[in-house]
């Protein structure tokens, strides 16, 4: 009996055990997403590592604070961006045997006295240490070994779990690595209003709060938000959940009748407990409206452009005389939302543009209507032409809401103009993203951004820009296009697409995190990528690796979707356009010692003062060092010395050849001077000859040989070149280049050089006939002679004997 007793229970635990498993299993994970649901915002960190969970031995975080984690494939360190593993490789010299890391602890834990974040790893049985500023595995032996081994048995054989500096929860289970964020904000959801899209969020001059959703539903609330009732279609308020119509918009008249906009039934009026139809508008689909300062109520709709309402003028608070104009010039428009000003200008935004009325207190035919539109080929147009929302500053700046291309702001002045110049703020700038619905002035300065899926505060003097999204609300919410309303408690009430939220609007800037920014990586073409450059003061670059990309990162783990960074280079310069980008490119930077600063936000988009600065020193090249530069100083030098030599070599060269030359020229002439007019040339005393400068011996014979060869032959005109080589003894391409080389011509043009000179001379002198001077001096043809003659001295022979 007791045996099978035992039997049936040991089969029913058997059969129960599963089920006892899911049960502990779903209490584990309760924890592991913080003490309650609402409390963390938690997240599978699996998808941006390559990290198997399932081998995560050890977590722990150093005073930088980066995360290093401990896994069967080796030590990893997180920075909030990237897993960066550190492991043994083929010859690298590290003496591990495998890279099972199955425990490690901070230097701090066992030499404190020497601790410089350096880690102790237990890999397998051996205890390694892993230096962080050089990235290597060394063995430990002695008694940090076995110090270490005491604090591994310790921290037990594997960690499920570990809280950060922050108080974010890091935590391994059979279903990933998860990062659970504490939530940052306590808001409640307004109770009493259906989970369903809001349209409208309205307070009436006796402070009650209506709610409007696209289910029908209209709730009343008092001021302290609890509910008083929902709207019937009777007119009256029922405690129970009542349906009424989509309510899109509500606007209260000067003598207390609540109009109600609704899309598609039309628009309603409420007077006490009584409700009304108005009939007469171009289009059922009510969108806004808004009153002027002439009790009238401007009313948008979607498709049938505005419509005017004029409440008759009674005592009857329950009179139902009205009268409504629709305005022609925005007929067929889609208007979404109206802002009327006092001096009776009037904005609408429409799915087509920003439309502009320029006084709505001029008749109605009379009023001029200017739209503003998206412009391809200007900057500074309109972002986006379907734009949802309009609001006005305490200071009187305009701002517009668009659908997809962020907030725009008026920067025209004039709002009469033909054109507007926008400045944006989007993505682009820090914004979390660039669907806005709906704006709401928060001060002076201060505006809230209703998104898709945040809410955003832009300050718009110095347009920095500050994100709420995921992590601080505590789950992802979406938002609806409802304007916001500043409750008179301080608190915001917000519409979603579940409902409504409310909460202190002075939490939204308590959140002030100074996350550390620390440099993750150095890269450089060729070269393995450089994790320890955050352990360097200095960061020395070679000159041939002047390209390269410097990473950092914020270490904000809540999450890194929203942080944005700015750099600046060297004190000149200016902080660069803040972008998500966490690298900075360098691309042939100049040689010398730069200093770069870095900032950011936090992971809510909050600028802090946490500017990280590094100094860079890039190494010259030999010839960008002063010893190199000197160098080049004196080979430039030197190039103009040898050159200068040169040009004045070259010139007394011509010039000791233009000498000889003319020198034995005037030899000839005054050899082969005829007497004719003159004394015999026994009679005559020559003056001597100087022949400058002075050849040598050889090339004074040489030369002689062709004074006398010349002389001998000037009249011949069969005389060559081979004749005057062969007087010389030398070959024609020796006599040729002897020539050049004394008198820089060759030797046909000696010759005919000096029959030039005979003829001119006697040309000049004697009274011969031109034919027989042409024959005396080698021409053998009188009209040859009388060519060469005038290319020679420009004149013909009759000119030069006149």
């Amino acid at each position: 009996m007791i045996i099978a007793a035992i039997a049936v229970i040991t089969k029913t635990t058997v059969m129960f055990m599963p089920l006892m498993l899911i049960i502990l299993m779903s209490l584990f994970s309760s924890v592991v997403y913080g003490m309650t649901e609402e409390d963390y915002v938690t997240d599978n960190l699996d998808e941006i590592s390559d990290i198997s969970h399932q081998h995560i031995t050890q977590i722990l975080q150093d005073k930088k604070g980066f995360l290093w984690l401990s896994s069967w494939n080796g030590l990893y360190r997180f920075d909030g961006y990237d897993f960066v593993a550190f492991k043994a490789k083929p010859g690298d010299g590290n003496d591990m045997n495998s890279d099972r890391f199955r425990n490690i602890v901070l230097d701090y834990d066992i030499t404190p006295e020497k601790a410089v974040g350096n880690i102790y790893c237990r890999v397998d049985d051996d205890v390694f240490l892993f230096d962080v500023r050089t990235s290597t595995f060394r063995p430990v032996t002695g008694k940090p070994n076995g110090k270490a081994r005491d604090v591994f048995k310790i921290n037990g054989s594997r960690i499920d779990d570990f809280t950060d500096s922050r108080g974010i929860h890091w935590k391994i289970t059979q279903d990933g690595f998860f990062r659970s964020v504490p939530r940052m904000q306590t808001w409640n959801r307004v109770n009493g209003v259906s989970p369903s899209v809001t349209r409208v969020m309205y307070r009436d001059r006796n402070g009650r709060l209506w709610i409007g959703t696209k289910d029908g539903r209209l709730a009343a609330f008092r001021p302290d938000m609890s509910l008083i009732g929902y709207m019937g279609k009777d007119g009256k308020l029922h405690s129970g959940l009542t349906e009424f119509f989509p309510v899109y918009c509500m606007c209260e008249d000067d003598k207390g009748n609540i109009w109600i906009g609704c899309k598609p039934f039309g628009l309603f009026r409420l007077h006490d407990e009584s409700i009304e139809s108005v009939t007469g508008l171009s289009s059922g689909d009510v969108y806004d409206m808004k009153k002027d300062s002439k009790g009238r109520i401007w009313v948008a709709t979607h498709v049938g452009g505005i419509n005017v309402v004029s409440v008759e003028n009674s005592n009857s608070r329950k009179s139902t005389g009205y009268r409504i104009k629709h305005i022609e010039g925005t007929k067929g428009l889609r208007v979404r939302r109206l802002l009327v000003l006092e001096d009776g200008t009037m904005l609408a935004t429409t799915t087509t543009g920003l439309l502009v009325a320029d006084n709505i207190y001029k008749p109605l035919d009379k009023i001029r209507w200017r739209m503003h539109v998206r412009e391809a080929n200007r900057r500074e147009s309109l972002s986006d032409n379907a734009t949802m929302n309009v609001v006005r500053d305490r200071k009187g700046r305009l701002f517009v809401t668009t659908e997809s291309g962020g907030l725009n702001r008026i920067l025209t002045e004039n709002l009469h103009a033909d054109r507007f110049s926008f400045r944006h703020y989007g993505m682009e700038n820090g914004m979390g993203s660039d669907v806005t619905m709906a704006c709401i002035v928060l001060s002076d300065n201060k505006l809230l951004i209703q998104c898709n899926n945040m809410l955003s505060v832009l300050d718009v003097e110095t347009s920095r820009i500050e994100n709420y999204g995921r992590s601080f609300w505590g789950e992802s919410l979406q938002f609806s296009d409802a304007e916001p309303l500043m409750l008179d408690d301080g608190r915001l009430l917000v519409s979603l697409q579940t409902g409504a939220l409310v909460f202190p609007v002075k939490e939204l800037s308590a959140v002030s995190y100074v996350p550390r920014i620390v440099l993750t990586s150095l890269r450089m073409a060729d070269m393995p990528a450089d994790y320890t450059v955050d352990y360097k003061d200095t960061i020395i670059i070679s000159p041939s690796h002047r390209d390269f990309t410097l990473s950092f990162s914020a270490l904000d783990y809540i999450g890194n979707r929203y942080i944005r960074y700015a750099t600046k280079l060297d004190a000149d310069s200016t902080w660069s356009y803040p972008t998500a980008t966490n690298s900075i490119e360098f691309r042939d930077i100049d040689a010398g010692t730069h200093v770069l600063k870095i900032r950011s936000t936090n992971a809510l988009g909050q600028w802090t003062d946490n500017v990280r600065t590094v100094t860079i020193v890039v190494e010259p090249t030999f010839f960008e060092a002063w010893y190199g530069q000197l160098l080049v100083i004196l080979v430039i030098a030197g190039c103009i010395v040898a050159l200068t030599y040169i040009i004045m070599y070259v010139r007394n060269l011509e010039k000791r050849r233009k000498e000889t030359l003319e020198a034995y020229l005037l030899l000839l002439e005054q050899k082969n001077e005829t007497s004719y007019d003159k004394p015999s040339l026994s009679e005559q005393h020559p003056e001597p000859i100087v022949i400058a400068p002075r050849l040598s011996a050889e090339d004074e014979v040489f030369m002689k040989k062709i004074a006398d060869f010349v002389e001998k032959n000037i009249s011949d005109s069969d005389i060559g070149i081979n004749d005057m080589a062969a007087a010389t003894a030398v070959s024609r391409s020796g006599l040729n280049r002897k020539m050049r080389h004394l008198l820089g011509v060759t030797p046909a043009d000696f010759l005919k050089e000096a029959r030039m000179n005979r003829a001119v001379k006697m040309l000049k002198e004697t009274g011969m006939p031109v034919s027989e001077i042409a024959y005396a001096c080698g021409f053998s043809d009188p009209k040859y002679f009388a060519k060469c003659v005038k290319g020679s001295t420009g004149k013909t022979p009759r000119e030069l004997r006149n």
